[in-house]
C-alpha cells in the first residue's frame, strides 16, 4: 500500500484537474486553453517590457 500511494504521488498528475477538464465540453476545454495562452503572453510581453527597461541607458537631459 505504501508503495501504491508513493508511485499516486510521484505520477504528477493532478487527477481532480483531469476530472475537471474532462467534465467540459470540448468548446469549453478550447476556451480555457486561449485563456490560458492570453495569460501566458500577458506574462511574455510584461517580462519583456521590463527586462528592455532595465537594459536601456539612463539619459541625461
Amino acid at each position: 500500500m505504501a508503495d501504491e500511494l508513493k508511485n499516486k504521488k510521484s505520477s504528477g498528475v493532478d487527477k481532480g484537474l483531469v476530472a475537471m477538464f474532462l467534465k467540459m465540453s470540448p468548446e469549453m476545454r478550447l476556451e480555457a486553453n486561449d485563456n490560458a495562452v492570453c495569460v501566458i503572453l500577458e506574462l511574455r510581453n510584461a517580462c519583456q517590457q521590463q527586462q528592455n527597461k532595465e537594459c536601456k541607458p539612463k539619459r541625461n537631459h
